[in-house]
């Protein structure tokens, strides 16, 4: 069968060529006894279909594996496709071979899996049912090997079963059989055991007599990652099932419905695994427990695909993926393959760079496409390199080079309603984000920000003006930056970006590209209008709190819905009950909103006395504790929309909340913050790992990390370090992600490290830290130099330390509950017992 092209890592020694041409060999196993061969032998064996007796290579640099299959018949048609249709378009494309091969082959392979999968389906469920007596609902199967002191060098091939709620293992030489449930799973990691090759996967879960005896297990694949993200995705359900039952909430953010406008979104609890009941198929906002679709594999599957579409490109979580097309983009010295995702509101295109293992990204809101149109075909060949050109409203032009051009185009076109030249101009005066591109050298005067921002940053008593040469060259990097890659919210996220990024952005763009970096101006392109709504219900509150004679009139927001108008009603089926526990934690909201809206940035001009920001803080604060009633309010949220007041406008700000509160610090302001719980059992393990002596020391004088790091994190640093130095860490967390909060951190400690170390006192160490005077480039440095590298380590971390601790709250739930049901059962028969008597007597 065709596969997605990957590295080939075995010697060629072990391989006999069959065929071979300019550009590709077929290639059959031999046997060799030697210790290299039996080592190879270990992860040839553990592909995740059948052992590979027969394998196509692409001779590109490095060499992929294309094609793989134990019968000769099938790789032998393989062969005689590629000689009959695909070499003769590599000699006519010449240039662009590697990209037109890999492509084509990755399309057959994704066409292949389906039709491969069903013919498997049926064999693999009946050898379940064979080895393993249990009633649980097979999700996948995958060959692998577990290693063992007995057969190390040749170990037998095994089949790892993955049902919804367990991993079962089953080897016949010796026969062996292993059963991990996922409850009892504490990490799930990639490791590299064979030196050379990615291919182990370690299981360490609590499976022994007692729950401290963790067994450890390392299973070998070759087609690792696909196993993993499965493992994976059903370890993370289990977690989120779990933490439904112990707290009664979902760990997954509010999730809008795909519709526009609608005045208060509903809360999904787990949209992740819906549920199979054919009633409520479309209904996903229904509190109900999440059961696997039939199709379980394919489900997951699609799933995970949603999700890394959302997190690459900062979508909203509830934005799904239609189509994916391999592509190339068209630039004046070159083109870079990548691939373009359609979904219906998004088109984001994804490529890497030359020299740099990173990707990059643009996308682009259907409301900002001006056009979109097909270029004659190059050279002639159509068949190759069709293209489509994609202008947006600010006019700047992409064009994309596609093998499926036509079904593309087909499909863009039908979610891009807006490509008459006559809705430019309405769609600039709507977009809250759209710059003009400057035309003189005084960019305070050409560049409309106040439509984005409202400049009150310059009266930070604490802010540092930069030195008039510095600034203007700073302005001049970042102007040419957006004459080539655009400056609204379709600007690209390239390599060149990140460098201006930690070099520190203009307080005169900050607002701006705090909105763009974190995503939060695509949920507002994507929910015109929701924030508006939110608003009238605010004003109604307010009124009631200014009136001083009741408590605020908590009424739950109805709308009508027109034909005229794009207003929807929000469905609900939970009834009154759910209405007035809302209800309940809104009130409650707003009350510790008002004890903390006037101390937010009281210094500031803007917020002192009662200043108009006040009144905005507490807008924005609100309107989010509608949109997530779960959450309602909590410290830090003030402080993290105060700061972005000062660079943007309410609805901007409120979104920038959401993304925070939503991804970038999710579950840190749930009433369990568990979230900031594992964060900071992360962060203990990282300093002491790179920063023991300091480490220890705080511990010493009473200050453990935990005490200063806890309220950085809750407040991105705001108000906890001097006012420069948190914006420029901001600047780097919008676009970065989260693993910079940990990287400042442990800066921040290496840096005051010897003034730390000389301290006897908490309190003088607590006061050194905030208001010490940081070099902030020297800040920047030690960040990303020092401690790079951590975003896959904190993530597993981050994964094994939130499953302990949700098992850790439901243990004490489950005791709490028997004690408390022992105890009435105590009292009923203390309260029956002489009854019983006086019968008897």
């Amino acid at each position: 069968m065709w596969i997605i092209p990957r590295p080939n890592y075995s010697a060629s020694s072990l391989w006999t060529i069959i065929f071979e041409n300019q550009f590709f060999q077929l290639l059959k196993t031999k046997p060799n006894d030697s210790l290299l061969g039996k080592l190879a032998n270990l992860a040839v064996v553990a592909s995740d279909q059948y052992p590979l007796t027969y394998r196509i290579i692409y001779k590109s640099k490095p060499q992929q594996i294309i094609a793989v299959s134990n019968s000769l018949d099938i790789i032998k048609d393989h062969w005689n496709f590629l000689i009959q249709e695909i070499i003769p378009k590599i000699l006519q494309c010449d240039d662009v071979k590697d990209q037109f091969v890999i492509t084509k082959i990755s399309g057959m392979a994704n066409c292949g899996v389906e039709e491969e999968e069903d013919q498997n389906d049926q064999h693999s469920l009946k050898e379940f049912k064979t080895q393993f007596d249990i009633d649980e609902k097979l999700v996948t199967c995958f060959i692998c090997t577990l290693p063992t002191s007995i057969n190390v060098l040749k170990p037998t091939p095994g089949k790892m079963f993955i049902t919804v709620d367990k991993i079962c293992f089953y080897t016949s030489n010796p026969p062996t059989r292993i059963m991990i449930p996922f409850f009892s799973v504490n990490s799930i990691t990639k490791e590299n055991t064979l030196g050379f090759i990615p291919s182990a996967i370690k299981i360490k879960a609590c499976i022994g007599p007692d729950e401290k005896t963790v067994s450890e297990f390392s299973f070998h694949f070759i087609l690792r990652d696909q196993a993993f993200d499965m493992l994976e995705q059903l370890w993370q359900y289990t977690m989120d099932q779990l933490y439904e039952e112990t707290n009664g909430d979902s760990l997954s953010p509010p999730s809008s419905i795909n519709t526009d406008n609608r005045a208060l979104p509903s809360s999904s609890s787990f949209n992740d695994l819906q549920s199979i009941d054919s009633n409520n198929v479309n209904n996903n906002n229904l509190i109900s427990s999440p059961i696997l679709k039939p199709k379980t594999k394919q489900f997951l599957n699609i799933e995970k695909k949603n999700k890394d579409f959302q997190r690459v490109f900062k979508l909203p979580m509830d934005e799904e993926l239609i189509q994916v097309h391999a592509c190339w983009i068209v630039r004046n010295k070159n083109s870079l393959l990548g691939e373009v995702y359609i979904s219906p509101n998004f088109i984001c295109i994804k490529y890497k760079e030359r020299f740099t293992a990173k990707k990059f990204t643009t996308v682009i809101h259907v409301s900002q496409v001006e056009s979109i149109h097909k270029l004659k075909p190059f050279l002639g060949i159509s068949v190759l390199t069709e293209s489509l050109v994609i202008t947006v409203i600010s006019g700047r032009s992409i064009t994309l080079r596609l093998f499926h051009c036509n079904e593309a185009l087909d499909t863009m076109r039908k979610y891009c309603t807006n490509l008459q030249p006559k809705q430019r101009q309405q769609d600039e005066e709507y977009h809250p984000y759209l710059l003009k591109q400057p035309e003189s050298p005084n960019f305070r005067e050409t560049l409309r920000l106040e439509t984005i921002g409202t400049n009150l940053y310059t009266q930070e008593p604490s802010i540092i003006l930069e030195d008039e040469k510095i600034e203007k060259r700073k302005f001049e990097m970042w102007d040419n930056y957006f004459k080539k890659n655009g400056m609204d919210t379709t600007m690209s996220i390239t390599r060149r970006l990140t460098y201006l990024t930690h070099l520190g952005i203009p307080e005169f763009f900050r607002g701006h590209i705090w909105s763009f970096a974190s995503g939060a101006c695509f949920m507002w392109e994507k929910e015109k209008g929701y924030y508006d709504n939110l608003i009238k219900v605010n004003d109604e509150i307010l009124n009631d709190i200014n009136s001083n004679n009741a408590s605020p009139t908590l009424q739950t927001i109805t709308t009508t819905s027109t034909t005229t108008t794009t207003t929807t009603p929000t469905t609900t089926t939970s009834g009154s009950n759910i209405l007035s526990i809302e209800s309940e934690k809104i009130t409650q909201a707003i009350e510790d909103i008002e004890k903390d809206v006037r101390r937010t940035f009281s210094h500031h001009p803007y917020f002192k006395d009662n200043g108009p920001g006040v009144d905005s803080l507490r807008r924005v604060l609100i309107a989010y504790s509608r949109r997530n009633p779960n959450i309602g309010y909590c410290q830090g949220m003030n402080n993290v929309t105060g700061l972005m007041l000062l660079y943007m406008k309410e609805e901007a700000a409120f979104w920038v909340l959401s993304k925070v509160v939503e991804l970038y610090l999710c579950d840190y302001y749930s009433k369990e913050m568990i979230g900031s719980i594992v964060d900071q059992n992360i962060f203990i393990e990282l300093c002491q790992e790179y920063l023991p002596e300091v480490f220890k020391h705080l511990e010493r004088i009473g200050l453990p990390v935990q005490i200063l790091s806890t309220p950085w994190f809750i407040c991105l640093f705001i108000s906890y370090i001097p006012y420069p130095v948190a914006t420029r860490v901001i600047d780097c967390l919008f676009l970065d992600g989260t693993t910079v909060l940990f990287q400042v951190g442990l800066a921040i400690l290496k840096i005051n490290k010897n003034a730390i170390l000389a301290e006897t006192e908490s309190e003088v160490v607590v006061e050194l830290v905030r208001n010490k005077k940081y070099d902030i480039d020297e800040l920047i440095d030690v960040t990303f130099q020092d401690f790079d590298n951590l975003d896959e380590k904190i993530k597993n971390l981050r994964n094994s330390h939130k499953f302990s601790q949700i098992r850790k709250n439901h243990r004490i739930k489950m005791k709490s509950n028997s004690s408390f049901l022992n105890q009435n059962s105590q009292n009923n028969s203390e309260t029956n017992s002489p009854t019983t008597q006086t019968i008897t007597q």
